[in-house]
Parts: structure tokens; sequence; C-alpha cells
């Protein structure tokens, strides 16, 4: 769940900028704008057209031939059938037709039979998708203009700019999130500012739609208005492309689901398959879309955490910069289910941490090593001679992977010298209570971004930790959100109309698995 303007917690002392960021505006001029578009968003936003751009259209008619069902809709609502899908025996519509001047269907048109190197490809990011979310809703009838929905896994911890960074191929982020810490300058650094200004977002450089950061400090007031808003951004922007690729991104899915939880993400997939309908509708067919969302939710209600008093009784001291051996700083921006500390004394604080009630494992670098603590005991993970991680349980097994280790290794998977291959892994992993962990874990110090923390909690269940002031400011709670290593916030999905993906990828894999799909489109075309 992402912070918004005005929200960094009072008393926490002056934040310095990202290292060598661009030019911006002022940092206080940023905010004090923020703060007012917040105020605005309580006052109603009436200074916004918000009003819908989708239509929901439900079939007025639908009747078999053959194998195959035939649905009919009014998509300009003028009383009579104007568009038909024709789905066949796997459930996807292979074919549609428009209504001839008779008012009777066309020739129906085979999807995938169209030269598609003419046709545009609209890529729609979301933020914050379920897997098992988007497949509840293709069972239900929804985006059957699409291929099966395919699982993705992102990165740990699962935040939108590192897992989007990983999808569009843009580079590292400075940190984990856009509040971080400078060891160079021993204090805080980006925040709201960077936030705003996406200094730590490589990713949107990279789209051709992202709504103004301006409207995130709205999205959890009334996320429909900002997602309302997104769509009529996204329709406008796509209208621009006849060919070639476009990507876009909604953030109010975001909003919806820590909001309203279930319920919430239920109305928007229904939203989303609209618009998608929509956008074929309108260009008769000549489209092709693939839907994708950066992490997954865990669907539950969180209550905020805070880490100071067990610190305190630890001998630790939270602070806003590094200058005795048991100083500690604690990053809290946005509500999410994980924790980060950058502190001189790392396996200290990280067992130290494992005395919340919150706190489910810690994992810090040590060395060449990443270290896995619980309260039963430590694993570490290490890098081979020959690239390939290996895993030592033999103080613990906090990732809860030894039965699986044991099959790997009877599959011939792993190497003597203990280097476990990593696609092995990852499939054998997909649906664990931790996918992938090894790569995931190990990134989250070594690549991922640029200033990594010294110590990541992965929180239980139902907790979270964040900024006060934007927990208080939901008002009902936070009813959904993500971060952890855990499968329900980790595993996400892409689906695309252009074809079948592998059931699993990652979030990196997203960009070269469609083009794969393009290629082979264009080649059967020729």
């Amino acid at each position: 769940m992402k912070n918004f303007p005005g929200a960094e917690r009072k008393g926490a002392g002056a934040m310095c900028s990202l290292p060598n960021p661009p030019a911006r505006r002022s940092s206080a001029l940023l905010l004090k704008v923020a703060a007012a578009l917040s105020l605005a968003a309580l006052g109603g936003l009436s200074m916004f057209g918000c009003a819908s751009p989708v239509r929901r259209h439900m079939p007025v008619a639908q009747h078999a031939e053959g194998d195959r069902k035939v649905l009919a809709f009014d998509m300009q609502r003028a009383g009579r059938p104007d568009y038909w899908e024709y789905l066949e025996g796997d459930g996807r519509v292979h074919a549609i037709a428009f209504a001839e001047a008779s008012g009777q269907p066309g020739s129906p048109l085979v999807l995938d039979e169209m030269d598609q190197s003419s046709i545009p490809h609209f890529v729609i990011l979301l933020d914050g998708v379920p897997f098992h979310m988007v497949e509840e809703a293709r069972r239900d009838g929804l985006f059957r203009l699409f291929y099966a929905p395919s699982k993705v896994i992102c990165c740990y911890p699962s935040m939108t700019d590192l897992a989007l960074s990983d999808v569009m191929h843009a580079g590292a982020c400075y940190s984990l999130q856009a509040l971080g810490f400078d060891r160079a300058r021993n204090c805080k650094c980006g925040g709201n500012s960077a936030y705003l200004s996406s200094d730590n977002a490589p990713w949107v450089a990279k789209v051709n739609y992202r709504a103004s950061p301006w409207w995130d400090g709205l999205m959890y007031l009334d996320p429909q208005k900002v997602f309302n808003h997104e769509l009529q951004g996204l329709k406008k922007t796509f209208a621009k492309f006849q060919e070639g690729e476009a990507y876009g991104y909604a953030v109010g899915t975001a909003g919806l689901g820590t909001r309203y939880g279930r319920e919430g993400m239920s109305k928007y997939l229904c939203d989303i398959d609209a618009f998608c309908r929509q956008l074929v509708y309108e260009r008769c067919g000549r489209v092709r879309i693939t839907l994708a969302a950066d992490h997954g939710h865990d669907l539950t209600h969180a209550q905020l955490v805070s880490f100071r008093d067990v610190l305190d009784a630890g001998g630790y001291r939270e602070t806003e910069s590094l200058r005795e051996p048991r100083d500690v700083v604690v990053i809290a921006f946005g509500l999410v289910t994980y924790a980060e500390f950058y502190t001189q004394d790392a396996a200290g604080v990280a067992e130290c941490l494992l005395n919340h009630e919150g706190v489910e494992f810690t994992c810090y670098a040590a060395g060449d090593k990443v270290v896995i603590r619980d309260c039963e005991g430590f694993a570490c993970i290490s890098q081979g001679p020959g690239g390939e991680l290996r895993y030592d349980s033999s103080q613990g097994d906090p990732l809860k992977l030894n039965p699986i280790l044991e099959r790997l290794t009877h599959a011939g998977k792993i190497a003597p010298n203990g280097e476990i291959d990593a696609e092995a892994m990852f499939y054998a992993t997909v649906e664990h209570e931790y996918p992938d962990p090894l790569a995931r874990v190990w990134r989250a110090f070594h690549g991922l971004v640029q200033s990594p923390p010294d110590v990541i909690a992965g929180l239980r269940s139902g907790y979270c930790h964040g900024s006060r002031f934007f927990y208080e400011a939901i008002g009902k709670g936070v009813a959904s959100t993500h971060g952890g290593l855990r499968r329900d916030t980790s595993t996400t999905f892409v689906m695309s109309m252009l074809g079948d993906l592998p059931p699993a990828l990652r979030s990196q894999d997203i960009l070269p698995a469609l083009a794969r799909l393009r290629e082979v489109r264009q080649r059967s075309a020729q």
C-alpha cells in the first residue's frame, strides 16, 4: 500500500533528497499542494470530472451454434444487439461480429487470424491484484476475450515500484520505498517529495500513461473517483495509437482493494473487463490487450504495529540517523506487511525483532550470505561458484523448504556443492507458502535496489507497518495490503489476447514472453 501526501510521521526531522535527483520544485511546495489536494478530496472533489468512462454491458441474448456459444450485446444502448462474441469450448472468445445495416451480425472476425502487425497492442498494468481473484472472475464469465491467466511471482518485498521496474526492465530503484536512507549523508531520504516526483520509480518513464501522483493522495479517500479518472486517461492515451505498443498504469485498483477488500476488487475487475470489451468494440476488433499487475494482496484486515518498545527492551534506540552502535533507523512510509531497518548491528536487531508478536521472520546480509531467522532457528542463503543459490538449513528452516529440497535432490536438480537449479526451485515453489523464496530474499539485499536496508522483517498475517497518519486517515481500517513474502501478496497475474503465456512467470519475464507471442503471431500470418 502506498503512502500519500502529508503522511510522513510528525517529528521525523528533515528528509534528505534522494541522491542526485533531477531538478524539482521544492518539497515544501509539493507537500503544500498535496495537502490542498487531500483537503479537496475530503470536500468532495468537485473540481474534477470523474464520471466513469465505462458502461458495463450484460448480454441481451445468447444462443448456441453447435459447440459454440454466441453472446449478443447492445453496446450503443439502442434497444437492439450490435455486437456479438463467439465463445468456443474453452470458454474464450475466438471471434466477434458487428451489426450490419440490416441489424443482423456480419461475418465473424476470427481474432487469431487477423494480421496483428498493424494492430496496436495495449498493456494495462494494474496495482494490487491477487491471482486467485482474476481466476475466480474468469470462471464467473469475465475476461473471456483473453487467454487463461498466468501466475506472476513478483520481487520481495512485493512493492509497486520494485515490481513494475522489473516488469518494464527500467533498472533498480534507489530504495525499497520512496522513503529510504542515505548512508553517505546519514539521514532519511526521499519521502513524499520523491514519491510525487517519481524519483524512486524508474518504470514511470517507460509507460505512456500514469496519472499524476497528485491523484495518489486521494486514492484511499475516494478510490473510485481516482480509478474513473484513470480509465478516462487510459482511453484518451490509447486513442492516439493506431499501431505499435502502448503501456498504461492504474493505481486506483490499489485504493479500492485496500479500503474495501474483496468487494472492492471484484467491482474494479468488472470495470476492467467492461473497459476492455469497449476498446475491442470501438476499434472493430483491431486491438490486442494484455492485462497484468504488480503484486498480490492479502485480503486480511491488518493492525498497525510499532517496534519502538521491542527495540527499547533490547537496548536499541530508534533514531533518525546512525551515530551510536545501537541506533536503529526505522522506515515507516506505506502500510505494508514487512518492515525495514538500518543499523550497525544487523544480527542483533534481527534477533531482537523476533520478540515482537507481529514478526514472523527476519533476514539480513552477513558477509557473503543472507541469514533468515525465526523463533526456532536460522538458515543461510549463499551463492555458489556456478552462480546458483544454496540454502543451508542445518540450523533451522524458516522458509519451510526442506521437503521441497528433498524432492529436488531426488530429481537431480541440486548439485553436489549444494547449488540449486533456479528454474527448478521457481516452479517447485510457485504454490509454496513463500514462492521462489531463495532468489527473492537474496535479491532484496543484492541488486533489487541501490540502497538495501540492513534488516527486513516479515510480518504475520493481520499486521502491517507504516504511517500512523495514513492508517488513521483510512478510517475503516486496512482491509487488505501487501509487501510480504507470502503467496497471497507475492502472486499476481498476466493474461493476454495475444495467446497463451507460460503458466508461471517472474515479473521480469512478462515483456519477453509477450514479445515471443507477437513473433509467433506475425510468422503465422505471413
